[in-house]
């Protein structure tokens, strides 16, 4: 199971690795470049000198005695060596330390003037050589002319040091690479608490009481934002799980009644076959009616509830409109109702069977709670659709409750045929199509619009 923890001290502890060795390295690195260039400096010292030393006495090369011990090449330094060559290549004088043996040539010898260059020494350990080509100075007649000197010192001390270095390097590195991880996976470790007390509190989260949300005053800034979006998701939840239970009861509620009458017909259609009659069946179809709308207007809200994509195509608006006011034609002319008309021509992209619903379920409410006699005025563009009615019961305060699922002003639940989901399927539909669905009031006349974006054509 990954952990945030453990991945941001590793990555850290990597990152602080990469970062001491490199160091080290470059350390290591840069002192033996100091030291091997000591080492060096101090063979062309030894080596200068022995030039400044040396003569030609009766046709002999000689080198000072006093001067060759005090440079370090006495019998008793056996750790450094000399070897003057004519330029014939040929052996002139050799340190006392070199007894009867030579040094081994190094091949640039005959080429380059001076040069340095890493070789094996007599007794076999490893050494470092410089030379370079000098003519005596009190040689008059040029008899030993392109002289060289080769001067080489034993390097194991050298090169114990720069072990030496290296093992207290890496020793240090090591325990600094540990001791860093430890550190920074309890540094990690403590700035991470706020993560780990948002995961208990998360945990803890009961779904019966999702009100009681995430403390975000105590988090980081970092988090501040998460848990406020985490309540916020949390007080939508609750609202949603609030409405979805009621909505469960209502529905509970509606359903209720028509299957009650239903029952009560069908026994006595059982129990005194005789006496039903023809209107008793006509009471029945209007109930399983009822039923039967009550479950589309359900079907509708869970399809205007649901994720799947609409199926859209060009509706004509006046076409609509004008079957929708056809059906409505008997309870129009019962309640004596007056109709205005503003309709623009064109049609609109949308799902037609919700446009239909948002017609019909618009128009079924202005005409089932209009007062009788009095007019409805019914606008449509291909960008608003609008529904105006009187509305004398209704006040301000209602309008927050006007599309909520079996609301209805009156406490009364008897009205057959309205079971108060008309405007709720209507802002549904609009919402599950991208578009805006509102009330307003103006004295006594409802207004109840909708916008959207379809495109026109």
């Amino acid at each position: 199971m990954k952990s945030i923890r453990r991945q941001m001290a590793l990555s850290i502890g990597m990152a602080a690795a990469i970062l001491l060795i490199g160091g080290g390295a470059g350390l290591h690195l840069t002192l033996r470049k100091t030291l091997t260039g000591q080492f060096d400096n101090a063979l062309v010292t030894k080596a200068q000198a022995l030039v400044i030393a040396s003569e030609v006495d009766d046709g002999e090369f000689e080198i000072d005695l006093d001067i060759q011990a005090f440079a370090g090449f006495g019998s008793s330094s056996p750790g450094d060596y000399f070897e003057v060559y004519n330029g014939e290549g040929l052996p002139l004088k050799r340190s006392p330390s070199l007894g009867d043996s030579d040094l081994p040539l190094p091949r640039q010898l005959a080429t380059a003037a001076s040069g340095f260059t890493n070789i094996v020494l007599p007794d076999g350990v490893p050494g470092r050589a410089y030379w370079e080509t000098f003519t005596p100075s009190d040689d008059l007649e040029d008899q030993f002319r392109e002289t060289r000197i080769l001067v080489a010192s034993d390097t194991s001390q050298l090169r114990k040091t720069l072990r030496t270095v290296a093992l207290v390097i890496l020793s240090f590195g090591g325990g600094a690479i540990l001791t860093s991880l430890a550190v920074l996976y309890l540094v990690v470790g403590s700035a991470l608490k706020p993560i780990d007390r948002l995961r208990a509190d998360v945990q803890r989260i009961d779904v019966h009481r999702l009100s009681q949300g995430l403390v975000v005053v105590d988090l980081p800034v970092e988090l501040q934002g998460v848990a406020a979006k985490l309540n916020e998701l949390l007080a939508r939840l609750e609202v949603s799980f609030s409405r979805e239970r009621r909505f469960t009861s209502d529905a509970a509620h509606e359903l209720r009644t028509p299957l009650a009458e239903l029952r009560a017909m069908t026994e006595l259609g059982a129990k005194w076959p005789d006496e039903f009659t023809a209107e008793h069946g006509r009471e029945m179809l209007e109930v399983l009616a009822e039923l039967e709308s009550l479950l589309e207007t359900l079907s509708l809200l869970a399809k205007a509830d649901s994720e799947v994509s609409p199926h859209l195509e060009a509706v004509e608006l006046e076409v609509g409109v004008r079957e929708s006011l056809a059906r409505l034609g008997d309870d129009i002319a019962g309640r004596g109702l007056q109709i205005e008309l503003d309709l623009s021509p064109g049609s609109i992209t949308t799902d037609p069977v919700l446009w239909r619903a948002i017609i019909a379920n618009l128009l079924g409410n202005a005409v089932t709670y209009a007062p009788g006699g009095s007019t409805l005025r019914i606008s449509a563009s291909p960008r608003v659709f609008a529904v105006e009615n009187e509305a004398p019961d209704l006040d301000p305060g209602d309008l927050d409750r006007l599309f909520e699922r079996f609301w209805r002003k009156s406490s009364s639940r008897t009205e057959k045929g309205h079971s108060g989901l008309g405007l709720s399927v209507v802002r549904a539909a609009v919402t599950f199509l991208g578009g805006e669905c509102s009330a307003s009031l103006d004295g006594a006349w409802l207004r109840v619009e909708v916008r959207w974006p379809g495109t026109t054509v």
